[in-house]
């Protein structure tokens, strides 16, 4: 086995190799409906194929896809490569009359639906830049007509980070900005207990530090790669609220289905009826979806998925259906096709939830059922059903979790060693370090890189300077990585790989989320802080604070105890240690160390009645993270 440089990647092996080969055999590679699709109603090319924001950073290069024009390498599975391809069919697209989409501005796309008297904005990319350029590749090639209602279509923040920008063409600062009930809710809490933990792993799942190439990342399964740039958001006007309900936008009528605890907790779909199109959010795609998210997050109800796309189909099937409008895919044209794709889709989540608990109740564990279920010909040799983002895999594990928790009911699986000392353990049982490798390195070589992934990890764990057994993890890693069709289970492979070699890449920043905090509800805040409190610091101390924030006509008391911190809104304690009165953004700055005590009384934006030394010592409880804690390694 070769010797591997710092920033060097390995070939793919024989073993590699025959797997890709395998993927031709098994798929329908000869089906070019895709292709067709994806290029239909193409009217102009991106043009800001590379965004900088006001600092000079690139946030988005689009330009980076280029090598994607070439037959599939040895290093990329060919069904990724080929889903990698279509989302790199990058443009402003005609869908239907009344009707277009910008593709491969973001890793999701807008659609710009035509009304009476201006434009209707579907969704608002991730990101304020993009969103920018979109709005200004729109308005080059039609009407420069105002924006007149924008549409959220659901909670994540890749559908409404542009807003801002989306605003800067509105015909009046009234417009409605429409989204679906607990919009504001999910929106706003959704990653703040686990924001930063989070961001972590989906710098692994997103491939943030990769390059983007061959042996990198070449897209994330439902878009191309990743960009940054300003988050931003704006509090909606209008809520549906009801689970179907009929609205006229700017001369045009919408018939809205309310899809909650879906692909995102709050979730719409809707039907328009003049230009015939129908569209599905993130609730339908052009692969399968997450079940279990692997950057870390609720894990969704599929039963509740499957029925949302069932009661689409109920409730449209009997209406013309020109077009089926999907926030992470090209269009369907047609209403059989349309249709017949939805039923693809919900009977895929359907089979996952229904086998897995029916193998559940045979007696089979998580790890088993992922091992054992497949899915029949028909719903897995269907191109829109391919696993380029979740993964039957971990789908499945997922429904199981969710029904049945992580325990296997193996009493053995109780109260299990941590992964460290379990590690140090199976050196010794195995023979030592030297005695792993030798084994491990023949089983490389063999091509079972799964095992070999599996068993030198517990050499890295036991021993984090282990240079030879990082390297054969790294590139069992790397083989595997070039194996996955899943864009999730590729790039977090080869980000493993990477930081084994190099170590962790922190050039990434995390995303920028001071556009949404500002808004972020009060009570979702103090969850935070309680969660950042050091339980073992706090030990032994007491303390009662009275705050006041005089822009949202709140008070509330914190009371910290046996180190806990409870709080209770709309009260003030008769005899607290302290009080404050300030705004939202300062008690934010101060509580997260943004600013001190001393620098908001400077202000003036802030007024303490009491002995202000307890503040300072209860915000010295306080937790910082760490953006970049280690994963492959225990330091």
């Amino acid at each position: 086995m070769a010797d591997l440089k710092v920033n060097q990647s390995l070939p793919a092996t024989s073993f590699t190799k025959k797997a890709q080969e395998d993927v031709y055999a098994s798929l329908p590679f000869e089906d070019k409906q895709d292709f067709e699709d994806a290029n239909r109603g193409f009217l102009a090319p991106i043009e800001a194929k590379v965004i900088k924001n006001e600092a000079g950073k690139v946030v988005w290069d689009i330009e980076k896809l280029g090598f994607l024009d070439q037959p599939a390498p040895d290093t990329v599975n060919p069904s990724l490569w080929r889903n990698s391809q279509l989302h790199a069919i990058t443009g402003l697209f005609k869908v239907v009359e009344g009707v277009y989409q910008i593709r491969g501005q973001s890793i999701v796309t807008t659609f710009f639906i035509e009304g009476k008297e201006g434009v209707i904005v579907v969704d608002t990319l991730a990101g304020v830049e993009s969103m920018q350029a979109a709005m200004e590749l729109y308005y080059q090639y039609r009407p420069k007509k105002p924006v007149t209602a924008i549409i959220i279509s659901q909670s994540h923040g890749d559908h409404f980070a542009g807003t801002e920008a989306a605003l800067q063409y509105a015909k009046n600062p009234e417009i409605p900005i429409i989204a679906p009930q607990h919009f504001t809710k999910e929106a706003l809490s959704e990653n703040v207990l686990l924001g930063t933990i989070m961001a972590r792993r989906a710098g692994f799942q997103f491939g943030k530090s990769l390059p983007v190439n061959a042996t990198g990342t070449v897209s994330v399964g439902i878009g191309p790669v990743t960009n940054s740039g300003k988050f931003s958001f704006a509090l909606p006007t209008v809520d549906i609220v009801n689970e179907t309900q009929t609205m006229e936008i700017d001369g045009m009528t919408f018939e809205f289905l309310l899809t909650p605890h879906t692909e995102a907790p709050a979730e719409m779909h809707f039907y328009i009826r003049d230009y015939k199109a129908l569209f599905v959010s993130e609730n339908a795609n052009k692969s399968m979806h997450q079940i279990y998210t692997v950057r870390g997050a609720k894990t969704r109800d599929a039963l509740l998925w499957a029925n949302a796309l069932d009661k689409t189909i109920d409730l449209f099937e009997a209406e013309a259906v020109d077009a089926l409008l999907m926030i992470h895919a090209w269009p369907v044209w047609g209403k059989e096709n349309a249709i017949a794709h939805l039923k693809m889709q919900r009977d895929l989540y359907k089979y996952m939830h229904d086998q897995t608990v029916r193998l559940a109740n045979h007696g089979y564990t998580m790890d088993e059922i992922a091992e054992t279920i497949k899915l029949p010909d028909a719903l897995d040799k269907y191109w829109g059903n391919r696993g380029y983002y979740g993964t039957l895999k971990h789908n499945v594990k997922g429904i199981y979790n969710f029904y049945l928790g992580y325990y296997s009911a193996h009493p053995s699986d109780l109260d299990p060693l941590p992964q460290v000392e379990a590690a140090e353990k199976y050196v010794q049982y195995m023979g030592g370090a030297s005695n792993i490798l030798q084994q491990a390195k023949a089983d490389y070589e063999k091509g079972e890189y799964r095992w070999v992934a599996q068993v030198v990890k517990h050499v890295v764990m036991a021993d984090p300077t282990h240079t030879e057994a990082k390297n054969l993890l790294a590139n069992a890693f790397e083989q595997l990585g070039y194996q996955a069709e899943s864009a999730n289970w590729r790039n977090m492979y080869l980000v493993g790989a990477a930081e084994l070699r190099n170590g962790v890449n922190k050039d990434n920043s995390p995303t920028d989320l001071s556009g949404i905090i500002t808004y972020m509800p009060i009570s979702d805040f103090l969850t935070l802080l309680a969660v950042k409190l050091n339980g073992p610091k706090a030990e032994g101390k007491k303390f009662t604070m009275n705050v006041t924030i005089i822009d949202a006509d709140l008070s509330f008391a914190m009371y910290l105890e046996n180190s806990v911190l409870v709080n209770k809104l709309n009260k003030l304690e008769a005899h607290p240690d302290v009080s404050l009165v300030t705004d939202r953004v300062t008690f934010f700055a101060l509580m997260l160390g943004r600013l001190s005590l001393d620098q908001a009384k400077a202000t003036g934006k802030i007024e303490v009645t009491g002995d202000a030394t307890p503040i300072n010592a209860f915000i010295a409880l306080l937790d910082e993270f760490d953006p970049f804690p280690a994963i492959v390694t225990p330091e």
